[in-house]
């Protein structure tokens, strides 16, 4: 493991503007999930946005961990096993793609969500996971330790929310990070509690308006919720693997 996931404590934002943003965003993690420190907290450690959210799975580690880790664009999706869901997504990457000029209309492609596919359960730190047409968005694999860790970092989600001219125009400095970290423990045999944390920060203060709400509601209060249900369906069912 190339990167300590020894996670730094939160410290407070350098700005006052969101104060009660940052721990208020939680689904089902108990108050000492939420104070924890997490893997992966360090690679946004002023957060204007913070959000932890906790499931317990009826399967161990070992059975949950392959349907983190083989996630994103053209291989298991993001589990959301809604049809209106992967509808929006599928438009917004073919918005996306019309600023690939010369190139074919790309939208959201799952190549298999229902069974482990052991072509990729072996992911490395620097890996890129896709989320969306070649280009656009994506994740870093920043961390992980098997069965245990999984952090994911980005800097390219946040400004495609933007069209191309705005966020490649050096005067607006549109910029924006977010952190995803899955932390996986053990609590009794044969049960694992999955606790899942977004850390995001983002700027000029226009941009703010934007991307805070979406991410609230759309990356928080819908997408992040439906990812652990997916992964709590599956990981609970007979294992089913492939080799592709």
């Amino acid at each position: 493991m190339t990167r300590s996931l020894a996670a730094t404590r939160s410290r407070r934002p350098s700005s006052g503007r969101y104060p009660l943003r940052r721990n208020r965003l939680r689904w089902r993690a108990n108050k000492r999930e939420r104070a924890m420190p997490m893997p992966g907290d360090d690679l946004v450690p002023f957060p204007l946005v913070q959000s932890t959210h906790a499931v317990t799975i009826a399967a161990s580690p070992e059975r949950v961990w392959p349907w983190l880790v083989q996630t994103g664009q053209g291989r298991a999706g993001f589990y959301s096993d809604s049809k209106f869901w992967d509808r929006c997504v599928d438009w917004y990457y073919r918005v996306l793609s019309r600023e690939q000029a010369g190139k074919p209309s790309v939208g959201y492609e799952v190549a298999a969500d229902d069974r482990v596919v052991a072509a990729w359960q072996n992911p490395h730190v620097g890996d890129v996971i896709a989320d969306g047409p070649p280009g656009t968005a994506y994740y870093v694999i920043r961390g992980l330790e098997p069965n245990r860790a999984f952090v994911l970092y980005t800097d390219t989600h946040l400004p495609h929310l933007v069209p191309a001219g705005l966020r490649e125009n050096p005067r607006l400095g549109v910029h924006g990070v977010v952190s995803d970290s899955v932390l996986l423990t053990e609590p009794q045999p044969g049960y694992t509690r999955l606790v899942r944390r977004m850390r995001m920060s983002c700027g000029p203060w226009p941009f703010r308006l934007l991307a805070v709400p979406i991410m609230i509601i759309w990356g928080d209060l819908v997408t992040e919720r439906n990812f652990l249900r997916g992964v709590k369906r599956r990981a609970e069912r007979p294992a089913r693997t492939s080799e592709r």
